[in-house]
């Protein structure tokens, strides 16, 4: 993947944990409501999510575990659609978000890909691999940074 040379390597995880960085940071800023990308978000299980999707991939393979991530975003309620200010987006919707800008970020997906569900689904076995990988190495970075960034209340009952 780094065609041996060290530089390419150190730039792909440099990359990668800079994206992860910036991402961590959002997750702690919507433990308040904050405005992400003309959305609302508010959530205080970010940290929580991040340290169990990598076990969720493992275990029920990278599909499975984004439709069950799509399926517990945020849904419209008495008529205000998710992301709105009255009705925030969650955690979920963030993950969600954030990695579907960081497979299309690296070229892992189209660009112009509306829905990273619709293009796991339709992947061969090589590229579903090869993304599955890519997102395991991705969310290495993203629970470190979340470990350290985000401060919750269940940190305080270890």
């Amino acid at each position: 993947m780094c065609n041996n040379d060290i530089s390419s390597c150190k730039k792909i995880e440099g990359g990668r944990a800079e994206f992860a960085y910036k991402c961590a940071e959002e997750g702690k800023d919507i433990l308040g409501k904050n405005l992400i990308d003309d959305k609302y978000y508010k959530d205080d299980k970010y940290k929580s999510y991040v340290k169990k999707i990598p076990a969720m991939i493992k275990t029920n393979g990278l599909a499975s575990t984004f439709a069950f991530i799509q399926s517990k975003g945020k849904k419209p309620k008495n008529g205000i659609p998710a992301g709105n200010e009255h009705n925030p987006a969650n955690a979920y919707d963030l993950i969600y978000k954030q990695i579907t800008d960081w497979a299309k970020k690296e070229n892992l997906i189209p660009g112009d890909s509306q829905d990273l569900n619709r293009y796991i689904v339709s992947m061969n076995q090589q590229e579903y691999r090869a993304l599955t990988i890519e997102i395991l190495s991705f969310f290495n970075w993203l629970r470190r940074f979340a470990e350290g960034l985000i401060e919750t209340e269940e940190d305080d009952n270890d």
